[in-house]
């Protein structure tokens, strides 16, 4: 039997450079173990089109030039 105690949540966060998958790119990544701040994860990615809506990416802030350079392999992030 789980208890209240042992139930645990996870935050997800995802940003974008647009509203539908694969025409636009999935841009960062984060995740957060609810009430634990030691617990989290966060993965900029390299951008996999170059379509954005301007508004989507101040959003988050990023640029795709950037994460064209620094971003994580998309595949690579999934699995991490």
């Amino acid at each position: 039997m789980i208890s209240m105690k042992d139930e645990l949540y996870i935050s997800v966060d995802v940003e974008s450079s647009g509203p539908i998958p694969g025409e636009y790119s999935m841009v960062s990544l984060g995740a957060c173990v609810v009430g634990n701040i030691n617990k989290t994860f966060y993965r900029e990615l390299k951008p996999i089109t170059d379509k954005y809506i301007p508004e989507a990416l101040q959003v988050s802030g990023l640029s795709l030039e950037k994460l064209k350079e620094t971003g994580s392999e998309p595949a690579v992030a999934m699995q991490d």
